[in-house]
């Protein structure tokens, strides 16, 4: 039932654990014992790897020590605030990559697709245009990459209309992209460096993607669609963010509007 990169993340929270809490028995674990592992843990971890372990620990003892309460204090998240880079940046990155075996991947990336997603699309997920999004490459406990049969959620499983020369590139290649998925990390890495464009992680072209469809004003209801959202809050909380050079235009028709 659980994913492969699920079970990964579960088995190294596990080895993360300090011995003398995983040497004591679910019954004789307390809040306060918790609390200090907790405590330990998120003194070199980030909030939300502290979070992600103390809701495994939690996740047990509501199964093996039920009658627990749990009240742990956790350290507070800090607010990620990604770049999402802009319309003039996309083009210049598209045009670095033109022709190469990572044009396909960036341009899907385009589509807000994940990386994942990406990397699992074959030619047999075209249909024209309309290209299937059902599967995802995922790592596994023994560090190998495995195709999942279903999408990362429920909502993750669509179906996106793509432009005729990508269709066409996909059917011609067989796949989007067939290389090690963390390739198209470095790759990026290293790309915006040259290019002199603020870092950004490849699953920020999502943002770039809802902001750009946002921006050309396609309803909410069809954002969420074809980038896999399943609510409305995650789009308004991450995703959707004005282009700065738009709000800069924005800006100025206000202050002439407004000028004397």
């Amino acid at each position: 039932v659980l994913s492969p990169s699920t079970i990964r993340g579960y088995r190294t929270i596990i080895r993360s654990l300090s011995d003398r809490f995983k040497n004591t028995k679910t019954s004789d674990i307390s809040q306060e014992l918790i609390q200090k592992e907790v405590n330990d843990y998120a003194a070199e971890h980030s909030a939300k790897s502290t979070a992600n372990l103390h809701g495994f620990i939690s996740a047990v003892l509501s199964v093996y020590n039920p009658s627990l309460r749990i009240s742990t204090t956790l350290p507070q998240k800090r607010k990620y605030e990604a770049y999402t880079p802009s319309e003039d940046e996309i083009k210049r990155i598209l045009q670095e990559v033109a022709g190469t075996e990572y044009e396909t991947a960036y341009r899907l990336g385009c589509y807000g697709m994940r990386r994942g997603e990406i990397c699992a699309i074959s030619s047999a997920d075209l249909d024209g245009n309309l290209l299937s999004i059902t599967k995802s490459k995922v790592v596994t406990d023994d560090n190998e990459w495995v195709i999942k049969p279903i999408a990362k959620t429920t909502g993750s499983q669509r179906t996106i209309y793509i432009d005729d020369e990508l269709a066409a590139r996909i059917q011609e290649d067989g796949y989007a992209f067939k290389r090690h998925p963390n390739l198209l990390n470095h790759h990026l890495h290293r790309l915006v460096k040259r290019l002199d464009i603020p870092p950004f992680r490849f699953h920020d072209m999502r943002a770039y993607y809802a902001s750009m469809a946002h921006s050309l004003g396609i309803p909410d209801a069809y954002i969420m669609a074809n980038g896999g959202w399943t609510s409305t809050n995650i789009l308004n909380r991450v995703y959707k963010r004005t282009f700065e050079d738009k709000q800069a235009d924005a800006n100025r028709t206000i202050s002439a509007h407004l000028k004397p």
